[in-house]
């Protein structure tokens, strides 16, 4: 029998005193786009692209379906919606569009109302469709939608020392590469992160990005390198005290709520670990010099990332609907939940974070399916108590209906995962 190990909320000592969707849709027959009403009827069409359709795509598309984003097509140029609607419908309907995310009536997070399509939303298109997709007036349409998805106004930018060509030379790991690489932390050092987002250079490469705090004088040699090291375990080797941030493709910047900051200690270097996926490009053709940007403050009450998980789940072959899980105590100390990060791998199905207070009730956090291309963190409009005598539960579920092995816990992406990143603070 596996010996059970959950990884516990880490609280350094401060603290008392710190994907879009994958690309899914499919090409469809090209499909008249006509200005005037539905077919045959000679009467002007009751729902149009511009006064109809437009504002449901800029609400809930074009944050990925736009030029440069995660998605296929854009979603911006009526034509190529005209002749993707039916795709475009049938995605909605599979539930492949939009990706899966955590349910807002579990507990609201920053930027919901982009993320799920309302169903009378899904009809509008429908009813457009059926109704010969009419134009109308451009007049109409519904001003673009913002999306913040990288800091406009850093105080700070940190960049990988020199360019980087993954070479996914790792037999055991093929088409994948854990590579990370030690920053000199510069004006962050000493000082608060009260706002941090990554600046991505080879998008079609970079998985995911993970920043760790590391203690300067415990970086070897290798691991000063500009060219970086390998590091598919940075998570067993730093990442028990010192994770500060954990991003995926479709992540928002993470902003730190009500004057909390993640506290970079003096004699601390930054090391950022990046995973490239090979996407069908050979390996030592692209290029990557990523960074990340910071908003600095020097008075700031301390916050942490923390992880919370289990790593000694086994999921047996064959099981469609397997769920691990544990439960984690609160420290003795009254905090506030700021956003909270799920992460599995490619077997994942869904997840559940709950706190279970003291008096007998519960407050739903994060819980839904899962999609490993559109991992997300959860931002709270406003922090979450989490006080003395609560306990954090957690689930994970797994389809491993097609393997004919068990998988267990691994940074690789064919083993699994059942990892909360928790930003925590007082």
């Amino acid at each position: 029998m596996l010996r059970r190990r959950h990884i516990g909320l880490i609280f350094i000592i401060a603290l008392l005193s710190s994907a879009c969707g994958g690309k899914s849709s499919t090409e469809a027959d090209s499909v008249e786009s006509p200005d005037g009403g539905g077919p045959d009827s000679g009467e002007p069409a009751s729902v149009t692209y511009y006064a109809d359709v437009q504002p449901v795509l800029q609400q809930n598309c074009v944050r990925c379906h736009q030029p440069g984003g995660l998605g296929a097509g854009d979603f911006t140029d009526p034509s190529v919606v005209s002749a993707l609607a039916p795709a475009i419908l049938g995605a909605i309907d599979s539930g492949r569009m939009p990706p899966p995310v955590s349910d807002p009536d579990c507990q609201d997070y920053v930027g919901s109302e982009h993320l799920r399509l309302p169903a009378a939303s899904r009809d509008i298109i429908a009813d457009w469709i059926d109704e010969g997709q009419a134009l109308g007036d451009p007049s109409d349409a519904a001003p673009p939608v913002v999306v913040e998805t990288e800091l406009s106004d850093p105080d700070l930018v940190l960049t990988m020392p020199e360019p980087y060509a993954p070479t996914f030379a790792d037999p055991a790991n093929p088409g994948n590469e854990y590579r990370c690489f030690a920053l000199d932390p510069g004006a962050a050092s000493g000082r608060s992160i009260t706002a941090l987002a990554p600046i991505v250079d080879a998008a079609s490469l970079v998985h995911h990005i993970v920043l760790f705090s590391v203690p300067t004088a415990e970086l070897t040699a290798e691991e000063r390198d500009p060219q970086g090291f390998d590091c598919i375990e940075a998570m067993g080797t730093f990442g028990q005290d010192g994770v500060i941030a954990a991003w995926a493709p479709g992540m928002l910047p993470l902003r730190i709520p009500d004057g909390m900051g993640l506290k970079i200690a003096a004699g601390r270097s930054l090391v950022m670990q990046v995973h490239y996926f090979a996407n069908g490009i050979e390996g030592g053709t692209v290029y990557d010099q990523s960074s990340y940007a910071f908003e600095l403050s020097d008075d700031a009450s301390p916050a942490i990332v923390t992880t919370v998980g289990n790593t000694s789940f086994e999921i047996p072959a064959g099981a469609a609907d397997h769920t691990d899980g544990g439960t984690v105590p609160n420290p003795d100390q009254d905090l506030r939940l700021v956003s909270i990060f799920p992460h599995m791998h490619e077997l994942g199905v869904t997840y559940d974070m709950r706190i279970r207070h003291s008096d007998g009730s519960q407050t739903c956090l994060v819980q839904g399916s899962y999609d490993f291309n559109n991992q997300l963190t959860y931002q709270f409009p406003s922090p979450i108590s989490f006080a003395r005598g609560d306990e954090l539960s957690f689930s994970c579920t797994w389809d491993n209906s097609g393997g004919d092995t068990p998988v267990r816990y691994g940074e690789r992406t064919d083993e699994e995962m059942c990892y909360f990143f928790v930003t925590v603070g007082r």
